[in-house]
């Protein structure tokens, strides 16, 4: 498998479309582990106590 860079060259020599689609396929594959790795735990929740403190009606 090439990476980003290699395709990007590829297609810019050749102008083919198969050339174009793999640098796309490559790229979107990138983004979306970054975008992933990004967006772990650190947007989950980190209290899912019980919570079982009742309010007080005066």
């Amino acid at each position: 498998m090439t990476n980003e860079t290699d395709a990007w060259n590829s297609f810019f020599a050749t102008g083919s479309v198969l050339d174009y689609l793999q640098y796309k396929s490559i790229q979107k594959a990138k983004h979306a582990a970054d975008f992933e790795k990004d967006n772990g735990t650190e947007d989950e929740i980190s209290d899912e106590g019980d919570h079982s403190q009742t309010t007080e009606y005066r």
